[in-house]
């Protein structure tokens, strides 16, 4: 369990590392992604790193 955590925190982290960003942790004048979106690339990391 503590390595899919571990692998989750780094998902997310690397996506945020693209400047991938909900509304509400953009910076003014970033285009910011919907929640389904920033969920899809979150999952996608994911799998990338499980692979």
């Amino acid at each position: 369990m503590i390595e899919e955590a571990t692998r989750l925190e780094t998902a997310i982290a690397n996506v945020l590392d693209k400047g991938i960003r909900t509304a509400d942790i953009a910076a003014a004048g970033d285009s910011p992604v919907s929640t389904s979106q920033m969920g899809d690339a979150i999952l996608e990391e994911y799998k990338a790193l499980s692979a």
